[in-house]
């Protein structure tokens, strides 16, 4: 009896390590295009009241681009072009992926209440760009006037050990942002590889 106790734990536990085996770490490299220059919504997509060209001017951002003919290295100044209201900004973030010629939607999609908190914080997807806007321009919720400047800000980020997900390809994030009355929309492309580890 103790014998077939042992089998069935052994079996038991067989069975536990082959399903782990199929959850392992999930690596995905993530690249921003350089459309996400052109970060105005489409009509369809924007649920604002102000267009974000009203709110951010980023017509002195460039790229120059690596070696390797992925990597673009973003330079130039954000300029604020109205006040944001002194209150926390929320974000809803709607992922869509690209498939035979259409935007599809993903079941992925981020909420945050306080954008502006979560920016900081080394625990989110966008942490390695945020961190290298200079800590005296790090202002949020931003004023009329103020100034972001972005000095070799890459557009590669590798995002490890994240479960296995049917997402690689060419993806669209459409980023509604809110905050007291002013709403606006901004959209921005990736490409996105996985592999296993």
């Amino acid at each position: 009896m103790e014998q077939l106790h042992y089998w069935s734990c052994i079996i038991g536990l067989l069975c536990i390590l082959q399903t782990l085996r199929g959850t392992q770490g999930t690596t995905y490299e993530i690249l921003g295009d350089d459309t996400t220059l052109n970060i105005v919504c489409s009509a369809a997509e924007d649920r604002g009241n102000t267009p974000i060209r009203q709110i951010l001017d980023i017509s002195s951002v460039s790229f120059d681009m690596a070696a390797d003919l992925e990597t673009l290295y973003f330079n130039g100044d954000i300029k604020v072009l109205k006040d944001v209201p002194n209150i926390p900004i929320g974000m809803q973030v709607d992922i869509f992926r690209r498939e035979r010629s259409e935007w599809i939607p993903t079941p992925l999609a981020m909420k945050r209440d306080n954008l502006c908190q979560s920016l900081s914080n080394p625990m989110e997807l966008w942490y390695p760009i945020f961190m290298k806007v200079p800590k005296e321009e790090f202002i949020c919720p931003p004023t009329k006037g103020h100034v972001y400047s972005l000095a070799n800000v890459s557009n590669h980020v590798f995002v490890r050990n994240m479960p296995r997900m049917d997402i690689a390809g060419d993806v669209k994030a459409v980023v509604h942002l809110t905050s007291g009355d002013m709403k606006t929309c901004a959209v921005l492309f990736f490409k996105i590889y996985a592999s296993n580890h």
